[in-house]
């Protein structure tokens, strides 16, 4: 049976960058983890072609969500689960989670971890994934909107699965800090 700690962050907070060092526990991409359910059901190659596609089949987005859920709730050791509170699409909120996938976590979550970092970081980090990634382009003012809704979504999380919420700031140049925090506090749950 696993140890859950569920890491959240904006997109482009650095979260899946941090997490990609970290030698204490597995990690679980939950975007690789759809990815990967969505081309083989619907031939989709990439994020952006799945997002605008779970906003077609809604339904078989919060079943491929919880089946990834249910399947890292079975791992043995400590897995961390890397996925986002909230996805934006245009001006929309779209929870990450939902209460039956929140329901089939309780008691099994021992922590969450907030990723987060400055608006202009952010937007700069967003800037350069331009090539890779169709986001939107979105003002210094939207981001801080997202990062506010992102904690609100995670204090709900954390009050239903009764795990405590840590704060990781990832600011430019100071990412050995940032995950050696995260190394410390999955260390502290042990």
């Amino acid at each position: 049976m696993s140890r859950l700690i569920l890491i959240f962050g904006t997109q482009g907070a650095g979260k899946t960058t941090l997490l990609s060092g970290i030698k204490s526990a597995k990690v679980l991409n939950m975007g690789d983890e759809m990815l990967a359910m969505y081309s083989k059901k619907f031939g989709i190659k990439d994020r952006d072609q799945m997002r605008a596609k779970s906003l077609e089949d809604y339904s078989y987005m919060i079943d491929a969500r919880h089946e990834i859920l249910d399947k890292a709730a079975k791992l043995d050791g400590v897995v961390v689960v890397d996925t986002h509170p909230t996805v934006k699409k245009g001006d929309a909120y779209e929870m990450g989670l939902s209460f039956r996938d929140l329901d089939a976590l309780k008691g099994k979550t021992e922590a969450i971890i907030y990723i987060d970092a400055s608006s202009p970081e952010i937007m700069a980090r967003r800037e350069k994934e331009r090539s890779v990634r169709k986001r939107e382009k979105d003002t210094e003012e939207i981001i801080n909107l997202h990062r506010d809704i992102n904690l609100s979504a995670v204090s709900i999380f954390s009050m239903h699965l009764e795990a405590p919420i840590y704060i990781v700031e990832n600011h430019d140049g100071k990412l050995a800090e940032a995950r050696n925090r995260i190394e410390q506090i999955i260390g502290n749950t042990k």
